[in-house]
């Protein structure tokens, strides 16, 4: 906070806040005493700097983000994965009711506790999550299910790709007819291992003819490794955690950059979020169009989804309200 309210006023005072992009890419690569600011700074001082762009240009953030990187806002809200922890049924349940487009998550961290040693639990649990969006869902209700298991796929099968590959082809079979999307199936030790172990997957994948689709997470936390993961075109979605590239300039170019090299990601961060930089990355969401939202702050679910679909559909209709959105109309905030 010292430093914050002495040398960072300082270096902020009288400079034009109208524009995000180019003031928020000083600040990123800023060196102060012969080292960059800490993540968390260049995390929290670039949201301020995109919310004072916006106030200063009387619009919404998505609007300063599309018109300075040149994206396209969405006409509708993001896709969101309801993180929920896999021993709460209720909440699961809370998440099937509210339609959520991705569940559960779950964390998957132990193999004998969480996976099985014949990989019994983990299917079992997939199994049960199904069942029970047949039991209370609506009949049209299709979310994707999502796992991340933490890299314990690795351990179980001791790093043997077409292992995995066929233990993949169970799990898929057992959430059918919903698509599953497996994230972090293993934790390699560099980011080239987890490149090529990702690469090998795809492939033993598609050989098999399997349409399991897998996440990269570890190893994957800058912007630098996210284009390497892209140009390698090592994983279906990339988890692109907000917090640890620093500036969300960074985060906003991981998005673009995924996308124009045909990699899927998740927008996502952490559950020890605060509800001003959940709202933020939903913006940048709008604007930037991953495929997916991570719920955020905290791991209740029911609060991350209120913040990010209340922020996403409020920025829309004020969107729409100006005249600045293009295509069909939000159901339910057409302005007469």
């Amino acid at each position: 906070m010292a430093f914050l309210r002495t040398t960072m006023r300082d270096v902020l005072r009288d400079r034009p806040i109208d524009r995000f992009r180019e003031i928020a890419e000083e600040i990123d690569g800023l060196i102060h005493q012969g080292r960059r600011l800490h993540t968390a700074l260049r995390y929290g001082i670039t949201q301020a700097l995109l919310h004072a762009a916006a106030l200063a240009g009387r619009c919404t953030m998505a609007e300063i983000v599309s018109r300075e990187y040149g994206c396209a806002i969405a006409v509708a809200p993001i896709p969101i994965l309801a993180s929920c922890h896999k021993e709460d049924a209720q909440m699961i349940d809370r998440m099937i009711l509210k339609r959520v487009e991705l569940l559960p998550h779950a964390s998957f961290q132990q193999v004998e506790r969480d996976i099985g040693l014949q990989g019994e639990k983990l299917i079992a649990y997939a199994e049960g999550v199904v069942r029970r969006i047949g039991e209370i869902g609506d009949p049209d209700y299709r979310p994707r299910i999502h796992l991340d298991v933490y890299g314990t796929l690795g351990e179980l099968f001791g790093d043997d790709i077409d292992a995995i590959a066929a233990y993949l082809g169970r799990l898929e079979a057992a959430v059918r007819p919903h698509a599953l999307l497996l994230e972090s199936f293993v934790i390699a030790k560099s980011r080239e291992a987890q490149i090529e172990a990702f690469r090998a997957l795809r492939s033993a994948l598609a050989r098999q003819g399997g349409r399991v689709k897998i996440i990269v997470d570890e190893w994957c936390n800058t912007l630098d490794d996210i284009k390497a993961f892209a140009d390698a075109q090592a994983a279906d979605y990339a988890q692109i955690k907000t917090p640890d590239l620093g500036g969300i300039n960074n985060a906003i170019e991981a998005v673009l950059y995924a996308r124009e090299k045909g990699m899927g990601c998740c927008l996502g961060g952490t559950g020890n979020e605060t509800d001003q930089s959940a709202r933020i990355t939903a913006q940048i969401g709008l604007a930037c169009q991953p495929d997916f939202l991570l719920s955020k702050p905290g791991f209740g679910g029911d609060e991350a989804l209120m913040i990010q679909t209340n922020e996403m559909l409020r920025t829309l209709a004020l969107i729409e309200a100006s005249g600045g959105l293009s295509g069909p109309s939000i159901p339910g905030f057409s302005i007469p």
